[in-house]
């Protein structure tokens, strides 16, 4: 791969969603991962998402030791690409002004050959002026205009400030065949988004040590430092799991701490 990725720490994250309806409190959600120190900034249904005032979105990062890794589009389909358009834009200085340069965002249901020319000159100026990277996150769904490691690593090697998001519970590989992804594809992977999966239980986005579950993440976790990757690795889990979050992210923190990798 030809693209390098930016040398520097590996930072453990968790992501949190913000809560767009209901009586979720952001600042205590967020001050639940105080001692994480880094969180993923997640962002779900589009209309409502437009709806909020970027001052509600950041003022907890003004009394809480955080930082924010990366901030997670939302949920906006490719097309209509107006309105992906508008949510891209309205993500960009929430970034900016949390200090990250990474979004990540799903690749929806689409035709490539209908949406790259449209990316290449709407979406890309966007991102070189802001001097942010889309990280679009591995789905092995055939009908996303991107699909899986390969497809997202062919288009990156195509546009600059476009980048992969490494989900290791979507794609249902065998342990070694991820293990053999982190090694090939690690200089154009800018995010990983951790979380196990059972085929026992049918299940993804489960904790990384759920003794159901499918990998090993001390070998993950090996490999991902072996690959001199640089970034976040952030856990995301389903709700049930969110009280192991803490223990899990000092968990990857101390392998990579203490060379048990």
């Amino acid at each position: 791969m030809s693209k390098t990725n930016q040398r520097g720490a590996i930072h453990t994250a968790v992501r949190v969603s913000y809560p767009e309806r209901g009586t979720y409190d952001w600042h205590e959600a967020l001050a639940a991962y105080g001692d994480v120190g880094y969180v993923e900034v997640a962002f779900y249904q589009p209309d409502l998402f437009l709806q909020v005032a970027m001052e509600r979105i950041l003022a907890p990062f003004a009394s809480l030791p955080l930082r924010a890794t990366s901030v997670h589009l939302a949920q906006a389909r490719i097309a209509p690409f107006e309105s992906f358009v508008e949510v891209l834009r309205r993500t960009i200085p929430i970034a900016q002004a949390l200090d990250c340069s990474l979004i990540v965002v799903h690749p929806t249901n689409a035709r490539l050959a209908d949406v790259e020319n449209k990316i290449a000159a709407v979406v890309n100026p966007l991102l070189e002026q802001a001097r942010v990277t889309l990280c679009w996150e591995t789905f092995a769904g055939r009908r996303r205009f991107l699909s899986g490691i390969e497809g997202i690593a062919a288009f990156c090697q195509r546009h600059a400030h476009h980048a992969a998001c490494y989900d290791t519970a979507h794609l249902h590989k065998p342990p070694a065949e991820l293990v053999a992804d982190i090694e090939t594809y690690a200089s154009l992977i800018r995010c990983f988004h951790l979380s196990n999966r059972s085929a026992q239980l049918g299940q993804q986005h489960l904790p990384l040590r759920h003794p159901a579950g499918d990998l090993d993440f001390t070998e993950i976790v090996a490999a991902i430092a072996r690959s001199g990757f640089a970034g976040p690795l952030v856990l995301e889990y389903l709700p049930e799991y969110h009280g192991q979050l803490v223990a899990d992210a000092r968990w990857v923190g101390a392998l990579l701490r203490e060379g048990a990798i």
